[in-house]
């Protein structure tokens, strides 16, 4: 199997490293369009609350993706409340970290995505972002300083893909 998880919280550049991965010829897909969805974390019944909690992935299209790209490279570049039940379905997962200054910037100037610039949003994703690095540690997934350019974050990724399947 050959799928490969970037992931990271609000702002650390998951949809930007889609995007560069994919200019570089590899498929690279951005979750939130490929399996995101607003649901129960539980149950996955879709719900009109559109909370942070409630963000997660149709799992059936994760577990069928991995299963069709086995003789191929596919990153996955995102993340969800309920994306540890297919922890399983990775080859190796990436988590993007960053400072908190970086967070802040990033999440009130951007342009392609709201969440964040509410100031309670804001203070859950530096909250959270106090513990990415040691929980990404704890679940063996491979750090990544995404505060770097992102050509150098594309490259440490690539250099950490085993492509002998």
């Amino acid at each position: 199997m050959a799928l490969f998880l970037i992931e990271g919280i609000s702002g650390t550049g998951k949809t930007t490293v889609a995007e560069e991965l994919s200019r570089r010829g590899h498929t690279a897909l951005d979750a939130d369009e490929a399996f995101g969805y607003f649901g129960n974390p539980e149950t996955g019944e879709p719900t009109d609350e559109e909370i942070q909690n409630n963000w997660i992935w149709d799992l059936d299209k994760v577990r069928s993706l991995a299963e069709s790209s086995r003789d191929d490279i596919v990153f996955v570049c995102g993340g969800a409340m309920n994306m540890d039940r297919v922890r399983d379905a990775f080859s190796k997962r990436f988590t993007l970290a960053i400072d908190d200054d970086t967070m802040r910037h990033r999440l009130m100037t951007r342009t392609n995505n709201y969440f964040g610039k509410d100031p309670k949003d804001l203070a859950k994703q530096l909250e959270w972002n106090k513990g990415t690095v040691e929980y990404a540690k704890s679940i063996g997934s491979i750090v990544v300083d995404a505060t770097q350019p992102i050509e150098a974050v594309a490259d440490e990724i690539l250099r950490n893909v085993d492509t002998d399947f």
